[in-house]
């Protein structure tokens, strides 16, 4: 995507209605031309919709565009909360037909190369490296998928804890329990793989269960509010609609093919909906990678990941819809998931 297009995206929200001269009045040294001519090929790519006829010609985006629009999550998080342009309420038809595709070609080159990395190297493994590198893997997950949410158990801690039993004396018992059932979630998506290529609220629930055993937090789906630190995005507090929505995102995810895909709808979607009280985004990686594994694709260990720019890439999918910022970084980590775990394919 040229430069011009990028700004000319960068205009539009989930509520805004533009005409062309409205557009050319927010850029600097495009013509009125090259601007009618911009909005004619994001049409055609189904990034933009164009209504109306002859001077009355203005153009909202779409779904596809909505999810693809380019945002600098550094520069747009840079304002206040209140003082962003954000999405506060739940979009309801976000996981709804139509399903649009969520990568480009090139972009599925870059993964399907490094699958056939991970491929080639698992083959090469025997019994013995298999399962060392699984337990290598489970360790560096279960410590950087709970450092994300703010256990300060460092890797070698992490270590000895999963490998031995032994709790460091340095932290807390909540945050010893909190990487205990990430590995004992983790080997029970591994348990059987199969379930997960059709997924359902139930499962996901179990999924829960375990991320919260022993740390106080409430079973089930959610009944009341939840807020999110540093945003005005509020997420649903009706049961009913918590459920509904879980549907439409694992009805998106069946539906589709690309497994990529359906992992990346995963983790994005259940952090969107925030179905549980807490554990949701440990929930969410979780089960985004058990749609990895069960396609023979490579988990991810998020381990070479930067916290800060993790949950960046969120807050911009929870008050924009927009997928880039966070995409960008779950084809980073794939790459360095197959690149670094001779996990053999189940």
């Amino acid at each position: 995507m040229n430069d011009t297009n990028r700004q000319i995206l960068q205009l539009f929200n989930a509520s805004k209605s533009l005409s062309s001269s409205q557009v050319h009045d927010s850029l600097v040294g495009v013509s009125l031309v090259t601007v009618k001519r911009r909005l004619s090929e994001l049409s055609d790519l189904g990034l933009l919709v164009q209504s109306g006829a002859g001077r009355s010609v203005t153009y909202t985006l779409s779904k596809r565009g909505l999810l693809l629009k380019p945002i600098d999550a550094k520069t747009y998080l840079s304002s206040n909360p209140d003082d962003r342009d954000a999405r506060a309420s739940f979009n309801f038809s976000l996981f709804d037909k139509p399903y649009v595709g969520l990568f480009s070609d090139d972009e599925t080159a870059v993964l399907e190369t490094a699958t056939k990395t991970y491929i080639a190297n698992a083959n090469r493994a025997d019994v013995n490296t298999h399962n060392k590198e699984l337990l290598r893997y489970i360790i560096e997950f279960s410590w950087k998928t709970s450092q994300i949410e703010g256990n300060t158990y460092d890797l070698i801690s992490t270590e000895r804890l999963l490998r031995y039993g032994e709790k460091s004396k340095t932290n807390t018992e909540f945050e010893s329990q909190m990487i205990l059932n990430q590995k004992e979630a983790l080997e029970f998506t591994l348990g059987d793989l199969k379930i997960w290529q059709e997924p359902n609220v139930r499962q996901l629930e179990h999924l829960h269960t375990i991320v919260g055993k022993n740390l106080d937090i409430s079973k089930n789906l959610r009944k009341g509010v939840v807020g999110i630190t540093g945003s005005n995005y509020r997420p649903l507090d009706n049961e009913y609609q918590i459920r509904e929505a879980l549907e439409q995102l694992f009805a998106w995810i069946k539906a589709t093919d690309n497994v990529y895909e359906k992992s990346l709808l995963g983790v994005l979607g259940i952090s969107y909906i925030q179905p549980f009280v807490d554990g949701n985004k440990r929930t969410s990686r979780l089960f985004s990678n058990a749609l990895l594994l069960s396609g023979e694709l490579a988990p991810l260990s998020y381990r070479s990941v930067d916290d800060r720019q993790y949950k960046e890439a969120m807050l911009v999918f929870y008050e924009q819809n927009s997928i880039q910022a966070f995409k960008k970084l779950f084809i980073e980590q794939y790459v360095f998931a197959a690149e670094n775990y001779n996990i053999s394919p189940m």
